[in-house]
């Protein structure tokens, strides 16, 4: 099965750096790119929707990396 991680262009400081980063983390990852209605939390915070709507957050990149790393080995 595979991982739907939602990402939105306009409030994440560097898409392409996250992206990659996510890529690696997870392979077969589907990525939605697009607004998520999340502007408020966006203008403060980097973000990524996991699945459904797991919503991780994190001042920098790499932390909201390594938080959806610890997500997705923690569900399985």
């Amino acid at each position: 099965m595979t991982m739907k991680l939602r990402i939105c262009p306009k409030c994440t400081d560097d898409v392409k750096k996250l992206r990659k980063k996510l890529a690696k983390l997870v392979p077969d990852a589907k990525f939605c790119m697009g607004c998520q209605s999340m502007c408020k939390l966006g203008r403060k915070k980097q973000f990524v929707i996991v699945g459904k709507g797991e919503v991780v957050t994190a001042k920098s990149t790499k932390k909201v990396v390594k938080k959806v790393g610890k997500l997705i080995k923690k569900c399985g």
